[in-house]
């Protein structure tokens, strides 16, 4: 039935995509960061939607009369700059049969941001992409914190098979980085009802990030939640809510949930751990060895790699995205993937500076401010997980790039010194063409 339900579904939205080509970018989103594919159990599962879609969406803004212009800003040059030394790198990879189906699929994600980027050229659409972020991501915070719950975390919460997320860090960190972007919406949606959902759904989010087991995951969250804190102007009221939160959400956990992070404080003696600066030690000698160029998308993991450096060692992921494009694509795409991170937290800033004490903004202002906070979660926590290309975080590089274009051109009357612009309320957009 499932299935049967996601191809009507999918067919459904065929006109619209012709229609509006921006539906397909949504919809091209969706699929990627839910995965719906994999929640069903017949002849839907694991098909590719997501290329179909892709296909239909290019072909419908290629013939359609919408203005066709390259976003310009620095970011969408960095990414570009990256796709074609990825590319490059990739004719010296070490086994290139492993590595060039995995280019493919990072590929047509640079070519769907990059998409997004040239499409969000309104509010509303930008609002329309965060909360299809919220919603396909959100579905599986919900869906882990009410099995945590039910489970009283006996069992570690994991996603979709066969997706980037379904390791049980990769989720956490995933989950981590949208609370933000859901806060945002808490904040700046008019229905009480769908604020009072949000913020539910927030609750059963955290307990999906402890319900994963994951210890990184956890970093990320502390580092997310003392941000919070620091920006606050009602430290007191937020510490006591967060403390009441936080409380009832320990006292659900298990004690092997605690035996686990524990274990945080004995990390050098960890072999999770110990695996880790081994890979780390992997990346960042091969890059050296081979420079300029890294050993292939994944090239660090096959044995022909790393046990020339270890050879008593059983292979690993980078578990690091910042070794793991040091390790791919050496030193030049470390450069660039930095320098694309970089940005984001530039265009984040120059929102924020552009559009503070200006009348009508503060939600733009408030945008930038909790991206900003879902960057720094992504950036600490993927220090320990092999997600360079989450669609994910590309996507909400892009879209803080297209806010500051929509901030930098559009004026407002400065307030009075001292005083902030009143948030807005907007809703789920009811138009995106």
């Amino acid at each position: 039935m499932r299935d049967i339900i996601l191809v009507l579904g999918l067919l459904s939205m065929v006109p619209l995509v012709l229609r509006f080509p921006f539906a397909g970018v949504l919809a091209w989103g969706w699929l990627s960061l839910m995965n719906p594919h994999r929640e069903v159990y017949g002849f839907a599962m694991g098909q590719p939607f997501n290329s179909a879609i892709a296909m239909l969406t290019l072909a419908a803004w290629a013939f359609s009369k919408e203005r066709k212009e390259w976003p310009g800003d620095r970011l969408s040059w960095v990414l570009v700059a990256l796709g074609l030394w990825m590319t490059f790198n990739s004719l010296f990879a070490v086994e290139p049969d492993w590595s060039w189906p995995l280019w493919d699929r990072t590929i047509k994600i640079l070519v769907f941001v990059l998409l997004l980027g040239a499409m969000v050229v309104t509010k509303a659409r930008l609002h329309a992409t965060i909360w299809v972020m919220v919603i396909s991501l959100g579905y599986y915070g919900v869906k882990g914190g009410v099995f945590t719950i039910l489970t009283a975390g006996a069992n570690k919460v994991l996603g979709p098979e066969n997706t980037i997320i379904a390791d049980n860090n990769h989720l956490a960190l995933a989950i981590v980085m949208l609370l933000p972007l859901v806060n945002y919406l808490r904040l700046h949606t008019a229905n009480r009802l769908a604020r009072l959902g949000l913020g539910a759904a927030m609750a059963l989010q955290v307990l999906t990030v402890l319900g994963s087991y994951s210890r990184g995951g956890i970093v990320a969250l502390a580092v997310t939640a003392g941000y919070f804190w620091l920006r606050s102007k009602r430290k007191a009221a937020l510490l006591l809510a967060g403390s009441v939160v936080f409380a009832l959400a320990f006292s659900v956990m298990p004690p092997a949930f605690f035996e686990r992070m524990d274990s945080i404080q004995d990390a050098a003696q960890d072999q999770s751990f110990r695996g880790r600066l081994v890979s780390w030690e992997v990346c960042a000698r091969y890059a050296k060895d081979h420079f300029p160029f890294g050993a292939g998308f994944s090239g660090t993991e096959r044995k022909s790699v790393y046990n020339s450096y270890f050879p008593d060692e059983t292979t690993h992921a980078a578990h690091s995205i910042y070794f793991q494009v040091l390790g791919e694509h050496g030193v030049p795409g470390l450069l660039l993937y930095l320098s694309a991170v970089a940005l984001g937290f530039l265009n984040c800033r120059a929102v924020m500076r552009q559009t503070s004490d200006r009348a009508g903004f503060a939600w733009a202002y408030d945008l930038a401010n909790m991206s900003g906070v879902s960057l720094l979660a992504f950036c600490t926590g993927g220090a320990a997980l092999s997600m360079a290309y989450y669609d994910g975080f590309l996507m909400l590089l892009v879209m803080m790039a297209s806010l500051r274009k929509l901030t930098a051109v559009k004026t407002a009357p400065a307030l009075p010194r001292g005083r902030r612009a009143a948030r807005t309320t907007p809703t789920m957009p009811a138009a995106i063409s």
